[in-house]
């Protein structure tokens, strides 16, 4: 082969090798374009369900009556006596969450005082506490479900949540709060809200029966005779398996 034709065979492989590498800097960058893309979607979704989570008005009831004691909160609309206003106190929340297996006999109920002496049954305004925080949870389990299947991560839920997961897992202030505390945990196991259960223990604020927390809620609890019923019927919930720990 004379010098020329080397020359070109050369020049031939680096176009070659050339063009290879444009060939696999742009497959490169296409993977990265469209791992920015799939993020971005995933972060859009994300906030649209967010945004129509927050935005429900019984999420918003049950975001307030997590954090206060004692507040006039609107479940049932403005045509309603008082503009549909009920006050709204943590043993009223206490008696709302109790488990319908607790209403077989009146002397369940008598106890509870807060307007629901003697009846057998859950009062107009307790139903429409339970409807709250039945949105509420119901919420809850289709962000664990999302986490479950790799659509999101347990760190993009943590700015929009963690306020509220640690808010419901604090050590109780009183015998009330202690009460509430141990009630929606209860309420959370008894209806097999096992996704929001997951859920917490992602954010590694486990409120299972088993777990110290709903020990020192019941613990703290005036009332052992409630205490002692919630801590049976939360305990009769299926455990989850210590596998599904995040």
């Amino acid at each position: 082969m004379d010098q020329t034709s080397f020359r070109i065979e050369i020049a031939k492989l680096v176009v070659a090798v050339a063009g290879l590498g444009g060939t696999v800097a742009a497959a490169i960058l296409a993977v990265r374009t469209y791992g920015r893309t799939e993020e971005w979607k995933k972060t859009e979704f994300l906030a649209r369900e967010m945004k129509e989570f927050f935005d429900n008005p019984l999420v918003q009831n049950a975001f307030t009556m997590i954090d206060w004691g004692a507040r006039d909160i609107k479940l049932f609309d403005e045509s309603s006596e008082n503009k549909g206003r009920v006050p709204v106190t943590r043993m009223i929340q206490v008696h709302a969450l109790l488990p319908h297996t607790f209403f077989n006999t009146a002397s369940d109920v008598e106890k509870s005082g807060d307007g629901v002496t003697g009846s057998h049954s859950y009062t107009p305004d307790q139903a429409a506490i339970r409807d709250c925080y039945d949105s509420l949870l119901d919420g809850l389990e289709r962000f664990s479900n999302y986490v479950q299947t790799g659509l999101i991560d347990i760190d993009s839920l943590r700015p929009y949540l963690q306020y509220w997961i640690d808010d419901i897992q604090s050590p109780a202030k009183d015998n009330e709060d202690a009460a509430w505390s141990a009630a929606l945990a209860t309420f959370i196991a008894f209806y097999r809200f096992d996704g929001v259960r997951w859920l917490f223990r992602g954010f590694n604020r486990s409120i299972d029966p088993s777990d110290a927390a709903f020990k020192s809620f019941i613990a703290k609890m005036k009332d052992q005779d409630l205490a002692k019923k919630l801590q049976e019927a939360a305990s009769a919930a299926v455990p989850l398996p210590n596998d599904d720990r995040n």
